[in-house]
């Protein structure tokens, strides 16, 4: 393959990269990109040559650079789950006893939960973990 169809295949998988941002095909890209320079200055004069270097810098970059990137990269995400919901308050709107589940309202969501110790209704909670689908509760303090 000429320089240009290797340049022309760095810039496919870089625009498949813009599209995917999954840091799977910069790489490609990149590595295509070196394989054109080295066949243009005449290093790599047999596709056999090209194909092998191309697919060694695309094995060494996706094993070396990758995981460097995603962690540089990487935001810090704000939970979204149920695990959101530990250390927020609420009211319980059925009372909970340590052998029988209640039911507690969060931020809007009435949840079932459950506690060591008994709460009656209308007492401000505050939830301390999760257990399965369910909400760990104690009475707040403040």
């Amino acid at each position: 393959m000429s320089a240009l169809q290797w340049i022309i295949v760095a810039i496919i998988c870089g625009a498949i990269e813009i599209f995917t941002a999954g840091f799977w095909f910069l790489w490609l890209a990149l590595a295509a990109f070196l394989v054109a320079i080295g066949g243009s200055l005449g290093w790599l004069a047999t596709l056999e040559s090209q194909l092998l270097i191309f697919a060694l810098f695309t094995l060494l970059f996706i094993i070396f650079t990758r995981p460097l990137v995603l962690r540089f990269i990487k935001s810090n995400d704000t939970v979204s789950n149920v695990k959101a919901l530990i250390g927020q308050h609420g009211i319980v709107t059925s009372q909970i006893d340590p052998i029988h589940f209640g039911q507690v309202k969060v931020n809007g969501e009435i949840w079932t939960a459950i506690s060591s110790r008994e709460i009656e209704v209308n007492t401000r909670i505050v939830v301390t973990g999760i257990d399965g689908v369910k909400l760990v509760v104690e009475k707040s303090e403040d």
